[in-house]
């Protein structure tokens, strides 16, 4: 379980972007943090991934400070995929094998068991005909792909994802949704950054909803859609549909 408690943030020389965020991530869940662009959403993934300090307030782990804790202790429990508009000129097998970073040891090249892993997250991603491509060659499915078979090689329980479906065309988006599911029913914990609505809302146990730095609201996708605020921080009308028990969302401009 990861706990933030009082988070505070400012980037130099500039107003607070985050203030006094407290919150808890459960594990085994699948957590979609909303709201418009600047409200400080990527901030806080970057926050508790220790790629930024924060102003204020502690981020426990497990119970433990996470400032406490070694960089590779961390890696070893913690995955962030941040978006990147500049994939590396590396195979994809290369890419995935920096995910065992964390687990060598100083100086040491791949073990056996290294390969096997690498191997195998190539595998559960269905990236076996491209492993040999270079990542910057490939489409946006394929790329994202690889960084999340990436994420599987660094073998942790818990995977932060920073708008893991942007720039995808809508058919792909569904797969790559498909995937992180599964992931997460293996039982990994999944915390991401997402703009799309419809795929917050359909794929999450959990929203944490922000606006202007704060936390607005917090539940399942049901409490968040019925409670108004999306429409109230989005300026949208929400209509919600049924088909077969099965709830969809459509939204529209608010007139």
């Amino acid at each position: 379980m990861i706990e933030l408690k009082n988070i505070s943030y400012a980037y130099p020389g500039q107003p607070p972007l985050l203030q006094n965020i407290s919150t808890t991530f459960a594990d085994g869940k699948i957590t979609s943090i909303l709201g418009p662009n600047g409200c400080g959403k990527s901030t806080l993934l970057k926050i508790i991934c220790r790629l930024l300090q924060p102003s204020e307030g502690t981020i426990l782990l497990h119970g433990k400070d996470i400032h406490a804790m070694k960089t590779k202790t961390y890696a070893k429990e913690v995955t962030l995929l941040a978006q990147t508009n500049h994939p590396p000129e590396i195979t994809v097998e290369d890419l995935v094998a920096y995910g065992r970073y964390p687990h060598q040891k100083y100086g040491q090249g791949l073990t056996k068991e290294d390969k096997e892993i690498i191997a195998q997250s190539i595998a559960q991603v269905k990236a076996n005909e491209y492993a040999q491509r270079y990542v910057n060659r490939l489409s946006g499915g394929q790329r994202q792909r690889a960084y999340i078979a990436m994420a599987l090689a660094q073998n942790t329980d818990i995977i932060f994802l920073d708008e893991p479906t942007t720039y995808l065309d809508i058919n792909i988006r569904f797969e790559i949704m498909d995937l992180i599911r599964s992931l997460n029913q293996q039982g990994k914990t999944i915390i991401m950054v997402l703009h799309d609505l419809n795929l917050a809302l359909e794929y999450s146990d959990h929203i944490i909803l922000m606006n202007s730095g704060q936390i607005v609201n917090q539940g399942s996708p049901q409490q968040i859609i019925h409670s108004g605020d999306i429409d109230r921080i989005f300026d949208i009308t929400t209509h919600v549909f049924y088909e077969n028990e099965k709830q969809f969302y459509h939204f529209a401009k608010h007139n």
